[in-house]
């Protein structure tokens, strides 16, 4: 695995486009100073066996310096600075799932750096090595990665793989592959290394001389938990889930779109016994109705067992995180989502309301949440 990725990493270094990178001089750079963040406040109602409720109330702020030389390379040195309203104490992990537990405590802040080198090859592809953001949550629907991450996790590091354009008149795709490094140990470490490896994309086909349009999705995660220089003898741990389907978006009078999709979702464990059952799978299918970039509303069904998301909520899962052990033998669950984003024009922020309601059908249950968040990115021009 490191030896291959070293490779890779070799590899794209010899290819030819990035030869200009070094050729540039100083008169071609640009440097500013750029400050992205979002102050938040969620409230999660949920009640039951499955999961249990909680609020988030704060902000992230992350400041940096930008070089780039407007061609190929472009640098970012900063911090990640994540902090909750009312916290005296932060859990002193060296990376945060979505909410880690309570027990050793470091500092009042929770600072990590962030340093990022994005290298575009070509148009439409571009590797990133450092600290990730990811656009448009890797394309991952909700029940495999939840969109909370953003305010509840450290900030994704390791080595991403961006490829989007048009491959022909009527066919247009985008995709990510990358690896998060969530937990780096040395030699005789007591604990496991820890990463997450994906690979998600979506197809686009145009059918012609309609407003009709197919998505063809497709989603892989793969976490590894586990290390060849531990102090002590651990299994390793190796999970999965998949997902494909097939998708189907009217445009309607611009801005107007609506959208039929409905995906198969799969889950795997392998050489471990962390979760009491190996293979499970779940059924999503949602309406969307869109305008814009100003409002949209989804409803969706779910439909799973034997599933657990890596990395979305719990919600979706047939083991409850309540306990830990508790497995339901199977999850049907109705959700809306709606939302609207306020963006001024030529304006450096915007503002996103939005609220969910779920209705576990099996439980007779009803979760909802909301959340606020108004995102911020100025940046001045220093040289």
């Amino acid at each position: 695995m490191r030896l291959w990725l070293i490779g890779l990493i070799g590899f794209l270094g010899l290819m030819s486009p990035i030869s200009p990178i070094f050729a540039q001089t100083a008169d071609s750079a640009s440097i500013s100073l750029r400050v992205d963040g979002y102050l938040f406040f969620i409230d999660d109602e949920y009640f039951g066996r499955r999961i249990e409720g909680y609020t988030l109330p704060g902000f992230r702020l992350n400041p940096k310096v930008v070089w780039s030389n407007n061609k190929h390379l472009t640098l970012e040195g900063g911090v990640s600075w994540l902090h909750y309203w009312g916290a005296h104490s932060y859990p002193a992990t060296t990376s945060y799932g979505v909410l880690p537990n309570y027990s050793d405590t470091s500092t009042l802040i929770h600072v990590v750096p962030w340093l990022r080198a994005k290298l575009k090859f070509t148009k439409g592809l571009e590797l990133t090595l450092g600290s990730i953001d990811p656009d448009d949550n890797h394309y991952l629907p909700t029940p495999l990665r939840d969109i909370e991450r953003e305010v509840a996790a450290d900030p994704e590091c390791g080595i991403m793989l961006s490829a989007w354009g048009d491959i022909s008149k009527d066919w247009w795709g985008t995709a990510d592959w990358w690896i998060d490094w969530r937990e780096f140990i040395w030699n005789n470490s007591p604990h496991q290394e820890r990463f997450t490896m994906g690979i998600s994309g979506k197809l686009h086909y145009y059918i012609p001389s309609t407003d009709l349009s197919l998505i063809m999705p497709l989603h892989f995660l793969a976490q590894h938990v586990g290390g060849q220089v531990l102090a002590t003898t651990t299994p390793i741990q190796n999970n999965f889930n998949a997902a494909s389907g097939l998708g189907i978006q009217y445009d309607l009078t611009e801005p107007w779109a609506i959208g039929l999709h409905c995906l198969a979702m799969w889950y795997h464990q392998h050489g471990n016994t962390a979760v009491p059952f190996d293979n499970g799978w779940g059924l999503y299918p949602y309406l969307k109705i869109i305008y814009g970039k100003r409002w949209g509303i989804e409803v969706s069904y779910w439909q799973g067992e034997r599933f657990v998301p890596l990395l979305g909520s719990w919600l979706y899962s047939n083991l409850s995180s309540v306990d830990g052990t508790t497995v339901f033998d199977r999850t049907q669950m109705l959700s809306l989502h709606a939302y609207y984003n306020w963006k001024p024009q030529n304006e450096p922020f915007n503002l996103h309301i939005g609220g969910l309601a779920h209705y576990d059908i099996d439980e007779q249950q009803m979760q909802y949440a909301v959340h606020c968040a108004l995102y911020f990115h100025p940046s001045q021009r220093l040289r």
